[in-house]
C-alpha cells in the first residue's frame, strides 16, 4: 500500500473504468477493460439490456438459445465519453458491423476472429493510453505523480470490494449502485467474488434489469 493511501475507498473511481484498469494493470488494456466499460455504460443508462431468443443449428441440430442483448440509448449517444464511442464502434466492427450488441456475440468474435478482435482492442488501448496521458496520468507508457495518486485511490477501492464482506458494517450500497461497483469489480478480476457478496440473485436483484447484463455474462440464474 502506498504510503499515505488510504485503507479504504468507498466511492467508485470517477474515471472512465478503461483507464482505471489501464492505471493498475502495467499501462495496459485488456478484455476486463472491454466488459467493465460496457457494465459501466448499462449501469449509467446508455446502454439497456434486452433477453431475445436465438435459434442456432449445430450437427447436434437447431436449439434456441437466450442472449442480452446490449442497445444504445439514442438520447445519450452524443453525451458519452469518446472511450465509449470507440469501443462500440470497435465491437461492432469486431462482430461484423451489426445493429444489435450481445454477450455471445462479442465473446465469440473473441473466440472465433482472434486477430481481427485484438486489432479492435489495441487500437481502443491507444486510445485510453492517450485519454490517461491527456489526463495527466501517464507520461508514455509511465505513471506520473497524479497517476500513481489514483492508482493508489483505486487500490483503495479494490481493497474496500474484496473486504467488505468481512467488515463490521454493511456496505452502503444502494440498489441503482450495484452495477458500477460491479463494472469495476471486473475490471479488477473480481467480479465473481463481489457478485457473491452483493447476492444479486436476491429480491433487490430482481428488481433491478440492469443486473440481467452482470448475470448474463456471469452465467448466473
Amino acid at each position: 500500500m502506498t504510503e499515505g493511501a488510504p485503507r479504504y475507498v468507498r466511492e467508485p473511481p470517477a474515471l472512465h473504468p478503461a483507464i482505471v484498469g489501464c492505471l493498475a494493470r502495467a499501462e495496459r488494456v485488456t478484455s476486463a477493460e472491454v466488459m467493465g466499460s460496457l457494465l459501466a455504460l448499462v449501469a449509467d443508462g446508455a446502454l439497456e439490456t434486452r433477453e431475445s431468443m436465438r435459434r442456432v443449428t449445430t450437427i447436434a441440430g437447431a436449439s434456441q438459445m437466450t442472449v442480452t442483448e446490449l442497445r444504445v440509448v439514442p438520447e445519450r449517444w452524443v453525451t458519452l465519453d469518446p472511450l465509449d464511442h470507440a469501443l462500440i464502434a470497435f465491437l461492432a466492427d469486431a462482430l461484423g458491423g451489426p445493429s444489435v450488441l450481445t454477450l455471445a456475440d462479442i465473446q465469440a468474435a473473441a473466440h472465433h476472429r482472434p486477430h481481427r478482435f485484438a486489432r479492435g482492442l489495441k487500437a481502443w488501448e491507444e486510445r485510453v493510453l492517450a485519454a490517461a496521458q491527456a489526463a495527466g496520468l501517464l507520461e508514455g507508457r509511465s505513471l506520473t505523480e497524479d497517476g500513481r495518486a489514483a492508482a493508489a485511490t483505486h487500490a483503495a477501492f479494490r481493497r474496500y470490494l474484496e473486504d467488505f464482506g468481512t467488515l463490521e458494517d454493511e456496505p452502503p450500497v444502494a440498489v441503482e449502485l450495484w452495477g458500477r461497483y460491479l463494472a469495476f469489480a471486473t475490471v479488477f478480476g473480481i467480479a465473481e467474488r463481489v457478485a457473491a457478496e452483493l447476492d444479486i440473485t436476491g429480491p433487490g436483484a430482481a428488481a433491478n434489469p440492469n443486473l440481467a447484463t452482470w448475470k448474463a455474462w456471469l452465467g448466473a440464474d
